[in-house]
This record gives C-alpha cells, sequence and structure tokens, in this order.
C-alpha cells in the first residue's frame, strides 16, 4: 500500500482484537477500543493506569479528524519518523492512544531517529517517533522499534496549515477522497507562504480559491491573485484560459517574469498535471520559467517517466516531493526570511529530472 487513506488506518486499527486490552509502550497504561465506526472513524477507547482496573477506565475518542492529519501526513512521508507531539502540537490521552493504536498494527513501528540538539550540535537519538514502512511489517498487536539512522530535521512540524473545509461534493473526478483533496490544499497553502517569503505573488487555480481555509478562503490569503485579466505576462486569452486551472503560478512582485508553474499531484494525477502545464506552455511559446510537479516522495520514478516522454521534454520538467514542500514550510513559518532569501533560492529545491534515470 503505497498510499494511506483515512479508510485504510481504520480498518487497520479494526483488525486488533476488541476484546482485548492493549499497554502503551511505555508499559504504565493500558487501553481497550471500545467503538470503531467505519468508513472513516471516530474510534472510542477506555485507558487506565497499570496499577488500576478496567473498572477505573476513563474515556475517550480519537477523531476523524486527527485519523485524516495522521493519514494524510503518513501517505506523504512514507518509511519517514513522524513525531505525533508536533504533529498535533501537544499531547494528550487520545494522542497517545492514538500512537498506540497505530503502532500495534503492522506496517507502523516505533523509532528514535538521530537529531541535532540546536543549542549544543551534538546529535541525539532521545524522542520517540512513529514510522510508516508500508513494505515492511511485524506481527498484528505487537509493538516493534525500527532503526533509523538518518538525522531527521524538526522544521516541518509545529506548524499549521490551517482548519481546512472540504466535502465530498468539492472531489469532483480527480480525487479519490476528503484527505486527499486536503492533502492537495495544503500544498496550496504551503506554495503561498513560500511565494510571499520569496516576494512572489501566486496565483491558485480558479477552481480551489473557494476553499475555506480557517476564516480565510484560499482565493483571499496574502499575495495570491485573484484574476488573471490583469497579468500582462499571460498576454492572450488563450494563455490566461490555459493558465486559469494551473494549481499554482508565482510571478514576480512586477508581474515580468513567472519564477514556477507548479502542479500539485497525487497518485493518478502525474500525466494530467504535465498536460495542463504543457498547454500553457503552447500558449507562450516563450515563456521561461519552471515547470514542476509537487508530489509524494514515493511518485519520483513516475515524475521522471513523464518528464522524460518527448510529449513533456521540452517543458524540462522538475520534481518537488511532499517531504521538502513542508520542510520549507516549516522552515518559513519558524523563521523571518522574507527580507533575506532572494527569489533564486527556490530552484535547488526542485530537482531537474527530465535526463534523470528513474531510482
Amino acid at each position: 500500500m503505497s498510499k494511506l487513506k483515512t479508510s485504510d488506518l481504520v480498518n487497520i486499527i479494526a483488525q486488533l482484537d476488541l476484546r482485548k486490552s492493549y499497554s502503551y509502550y511505555t508499559g504504565n497504561t493500558k487501553l481497550k477500543i471500545t467503538e470503531i465506526t467505519k468508513p472513516e472513524g471516530p474510534i472510542n477507547f477506555i485507558r487506565w493506569r497499570k496499577n488500576e482496573t478496567e473498572a477505573n477506565a476513563g474515556k475517550g475518542t480519537v477523531s476523524t479528524a486527527q485519523l485524516a492529519t495522521v493519514a494524510s501526513v503518513f501517505s506523504g512521508k512514507p518509511n519517514y519518523p513522524i513525531h505525533l507531539d508536533r504533529l498535533f502540537s501537544a499531547g494528550g490521552n487520545s494522542r497517545s492512544a492514538l500512537e498506540t493504536l497505530l503502532v500495534l498494527t503492522p506496517n507502523f513501528f516505533i523509532c528514535y531517529p538521530q537529531r541535532t540538539n540546536p543549542y549544543t550540535g551534538e546529535l541525539e537519538k532521545r524522542q520517540k517517533h512513529v514510522i510508516w514502512c508500508p513494505n515492511d511489517s511485524h506481527t498484528l498487536g505487537e509493538i516493534k522499534e525500527k532503526e533509523y539512522d538518518q538525522v531527521i530535521t524538526g522544521f516541518e512540524f509545529g506548524t499549521d496549515f490551517g482548519d481546512i473545509k472540504i466535502t465530498s461534493g468539492m472531489l469532483g473526478d480527480e480525487f479519490e477522497s476528503i484527505e486527499t483533496k486536503k492533502t492537495h490544499t495544503r500544498m496550496q497553502v504551503a506554495m503561498i507562504e513560500i511565494g510571499n517569503a520569496l516576494k512572489f505573488q501566486t496565483y491558485i487555480a480558479r477552481n480551489d480559491q473557494s476553499i475555506q481555509v480557517g476564516n480565510n478562503k484560499l482565493g483571499d490569503m496574502k499575495g495570491v491573485v485573484k484574476s488573471l485579466e490583469e497579468v500582462p505576462i499571460l498576454y492572450t486569452k488563450e494563455s490566461k484560459k490555459a493558465a486559469a486551472l494551473i494549481d499554482c503560478i508565482w510571478f514576480t512582485a512586477d508581474f515580468k517574469f513567472i519564477p514556477a508553474v507548479i502542479e500539485v499531484e497525487h497518485s493518478t494525477g502525474v500525466t494530467s498535471g504535465f498536460t495542463r502545464m504543457l498547454k500553457l506552455r503552447e500558449t507562450v511559446p516563450s515563456i521561461n520559467t519552471n515547470f514542476t510537479v509537487v508530489a509524494p516522495d514515493s511518485l519520483r520514478n513516475k515524475v521522471v517517466r513523464e518528464a522524460n516522454n518527448l510529449v513533456y521534454k521540452q517543458m524540462k520538467g522538475r520534481f518537488m516531493p511532499y517531504s521538502t514542500v513542508w520542510e520549507l514550510y516549516g522552515l518559513i513559518k519558524k523563521y523571518p526570511l522574507d527580507d533575506v532569501i532572494k527569489r533564486n533560492f527556490i530552484e535547488p529545491f526542485m530537482e531537474k529530472v527530465a535526463e534523470a534515470k528513474s531510482e
């Protein structure tokens, strides 16, 4: 399974024996699932200290929103350690219960990755993380630890994309689930914020501008260009029409340059993304930009193949994985870089995949 949906997560956890109690990783607390609502939760549970009895148990709930968040984050970062406290910006009964339920299932493991102490500069392996390994497994109902030797960054977490409101009526034919569309929107939010840090104006696809993010619509966020009618570099009706449904386009503040044309893709949309970008290029043959596909890390090989397809090769396509977007978004949200970084700062993070090889 290379894609993890909320319903998948619920079905995986539902394989646990609902008659049985399970110990947390620390061994200090026990829990038992009392009810699972399919297809996407919530999951109700009871929990009690190891020196207490089930009769003293307190009640708790893992919400559908929490399950959807976990599904989208792990799906975008397979085989990468996730610190759930950072993800949810806190601890708490439901967070710790969800962590336990995850690592009791076959493809989730506990790990202690290396992190750099920001004060001493020394490498440490102290913080417990959870890692989803779709191609590795352990016995259902057991908790296993997995080694992870790479040094990780904390920039991508402790940040908030806002409360994104997506309904099933907004999915259309392109999106298979609400969480997929939410992940797509999170990437667009990140592109807007990264664009603001680079002093870019950002255009977001016309049909996505009405999506509610917190108290604002996506199209009303700072730095967003609401209409292409007044953008001189797209000088024909055809170019404006072709650009209208591109997921993200960055313009310089004076609208004289287009630093990047970006399509945010998921499990099925790589080809359609390249096609939309090619149509735009054909309406403005002299355009000089970075045609970039933002997609899950696991789709790199597919992006490489499509970028080297004779139909699309002329665009000299680039690839920017979700993991890179998460880290850049966390970086610019954590540090005031607006007046420091230049517009070409972004290019090294967009891999040149035309003529690259699949891994």
